[in-house]
């Protein structure tokens, strides 16, 4: 199932994910303290509900064991190949770093640890404390972990609800249960022990995103400009505050109810930013969004440090934001490699081997 604008949208937000990530010692102040930019982070919960929309537009009639398991299957193979790559690759480049150029690094960690950190990720589990509290291989990767983790809940859930004919009230507990825990832990922006909970919350809001928009009711298409409008606004309002328990809380009470109404809205409009959002350049960046995420954070930790490190490259406003471009221009091109190379090849392989 594609629907061009909200592909649009996933590229425009992979790349502000990139521009959050990108270290704040190599892009001028101004750029970096901009505050639609520090709040970016919040793009992942966007990804989860998109996610949790499109699965349950796709297996909303999952209903057998037998069901179940090519379900499995089928996620299994989308996000493998390049989860696999992009934690190999990092992996080659914590043990080049660690033992070659410590100075480089933040961390530096024994073998026995990256490895464990390795395995973390290759087996979806670093979103969770199921292998200790590590955050996996690549940073970004705990919310491919997450995602997987809904995928198993949200098919578990539909095979007892089609007996019951209850899939909505036992994922509202869900949500509910999860929102729960998040306060009472005292957060819900994890990336580690307990990101899982942080997408079970998003993932299935995408549930009943998927079941209203199959009622009969248009929209607007004015209601379109309310979504950048009050993206700024709550972006504005969140940058106002100090990270901490409040800021957590507002968070979790706003942006993922924010985030499954704009797609709702999406869905149900065709104004003038559903045309902009399926234009062709951002639709090729939707189509490539998954490579942008996995393979960003490796490019914006690794290439500043070399260039303004190691060949000594003069560091200034317009080097900082000259390189800036540089390396995100990079990001796009490298995505697009491992998206025809890695993760379309990747899953072929998969699909020949495991479902055969």
């Amino acid at each position: 199932m594609r629907i061009t604008k909200l592909d649009g949208l996933r590229g425009v937000f992979s790349i502000m994910i990139v521009f959050f990530h990108y270290r704040e010692a190599f892009l001028p102040e101004y750029l970096h303290q901009f505050f639609f930019i520090r709040e970016a982070y919040t793009f992942v919960d966007f990804f989860f509900v998109l996610s949790g929309y499109v699965i349950a537009y796709n297996y909303h009639s999952l209903a057998t064991w037998d069901e179940f398991k090519l379900y499995l299957k089928k996620r299994f193979i989308r996000l493998f190949p390049l989860l696999f790559f992009t934690a190999t690759l990092a992996l080659g480049l914590d043990i080049i770093g660690n033992y070659f150029f410590p100075s480089m690094v933040d961390n530096v960690d024994t073998l026995p640890v990256l490895l464990l950190r390795y395995m973390d990720t290759l087996c979806f589990t670093n979103s969770s404390p199921i292998l200790g509290s590590t955050s996996g291989m690549n940073g970004v990767s705990w919310s491919i972990s997450s995602e997987m983790i809904s995928y198993i809940v949200f098919g578990l859930i539909s095979i007892i609800a089609i007996k019951k004919n209850n899939r909505g009230l036992l994922l509202g507990i869900v949500i509910i249960t999860s929102i729960l825990f998040a306060v009472y832990n005292g957060s819900y922006i994890n990336t580690g022990d307990y990101g899982f909970i942080r997408g079970l919350i998003s993932f299935n809001l995408g549930y009943f995103v998927w079941k209203i928009s199959r009622l009969n009711f248009n929209v607007p298409n004015i209601f379109e400009y309310l979504i950048p409008i009050l993206l700024l606004v709550i972006f504005y309002v969140l940058n106002k505050l100090i990270f901490g328990f409040q800021k957590e809380m507002l968070i979790l009470a706003i942006v993922p109810i924010f985030f499954a109404s704009a797609i709702l809205v999406l869905l149900k409009t065709n104004g003038l930013l559903s045309k902009i959002l399926s234009s062709k350049p951002l639709v090729f960046l939707g189509d490539i969004s998954y490579s942008i995420y996995l393979n960003h954070f490796l490019l914006v930790l690794i290439l500043p440090r070399l260039f303004f490190g190691m060949f000594k490259l003069p560091q200034n406003n317009f080097t900082q934001l000259g390189l800036f471009i540089l390396i995100i221009a990079f990001v796009i091109i490298f995505s697009n490699l491992t998206y025809k190379y890695i993760e379309k090849k990747g899953s072929r392989l998969l699909r020949d081997i495991i479902l055969k």
